[in-house]
């Protein structure tokens, strides 16, 4: 059986005090309004003079109360360190709220753009300009083409020869990927029957083609019709200009007599380009 005497019931009192005091005063940590000031406030808690007393007061404690006073003392510290990191998230939160308030992002902005546009694109673009102002009207048809359109309708029937000339891609018995556009400006002559007009078409074709550098399954074709008071000047002043216009410089031409079963008489053109044919 210990007794304690006079002295050390007074500091262990004294003691136990302090920690209550202590613990209460913890609680004004919420007035920290950011990271400094919690910084701050944990650095000066860790190694305030009331802590460190406490701490060397222990020392100086009957036995009995040493354990409880030094449990005391490291749940305080347990519970500073909980609330520090609380309080730590806290205010960082707050700080990321603040920053997304003062950030606008205004998205009608213009960005500046790497992008290009595709040559063929652009090449087509062209023609598409000119013809349009030059009064040609433009008319577009599924890529999906039935069989009386892509050859019947153009004086190519099934036994005809000029079929093996296009290796086509059959979907079914009857419907195909277009091989060119000219089944467009057939529908166009039914559309317009007995009436002067101009149309063109311009859009993705498909053969059945190995590819090569000058073969390709899929690739982009012109198609144009004029019905009117037109003779075959009209045409060389056409591809001519057009061609012209297309490059931004004038083309030299020539054309060769050539065989299409839908055209006649047909020709070929030729551009003259780096002093050759």
């Amino acid at each position: 059986m210990s007794f304690k005497t006079k002295d050390e019931r007074k500091k262990s009192k004294s003691i136990e005090k302090k920690l209550k005091n202590k613990d209460n005063k913890m609680f004004d940590l919420e007035k920290i309004n950011n990271l400094e000031d919690l910084k701050l406030a944990k650095n000066q808690f860790s190694n305030s003079k009331e802590l460190l007393t406490l701490m060397q007061e222990l020392k100086q404690a009957d036995k009995e109360k040493k354990r409880e006073i030094g449990k005391k003392i490291q749940d305080l510290k347990n519970k500073a360190e909980d609330f520090f990191e609380e309080a730590r998230k806290k205010i960082t939160n707050l700080e990321i709220e603040k920053q997304l308030q003062n950030e606008f992002i205004d998205f009608a902005i213009p960005v500046q753009r790497n992008d290009f546009i595709h040559p063929v694109n652009l090449v087509a673009m062209r023609f598409r300009e000119w013809l349009l102002m030059n009064g040609y009207i433009e008319l577009d048809y599924s890529e999906i083409e039935n069989d009386k359109y892509n050859f019947e309708n153009l004086n190519i029937p099934s036994s005809h020869p000029a079929r093996e000339m296009q290796d086509s891609l059959y979907l079914n018995e009857n419907e195909l990927l277009r091989t060119h556009n000219t089944g467009i400006s057939a529908r166009a002559l039914e559309k317009f029957a007995n009436n002067e007009f101009s149309q063109f078409a311009i859009g993705k074709v498909y053969r059945n083609d190995e590819e090569d550098k000058t073969h390709t399954h899929q690739f982009t074709q012109l198609d144009l019709v004029s019905v009117g008071n037109v003779s075959f000047a009209s045409l060389i002043y056409t591809i001519k200009e057009m061609l012209s216009y297309v490059f931004e410089q004038d083309i030299q031409i020539r054309l060769r007599p050539s065989y299409f079963p839908f055209t006649e008489p047909s020709v070929e053109i030729d551009i003259f380009f780096k002093n050759k044919w």
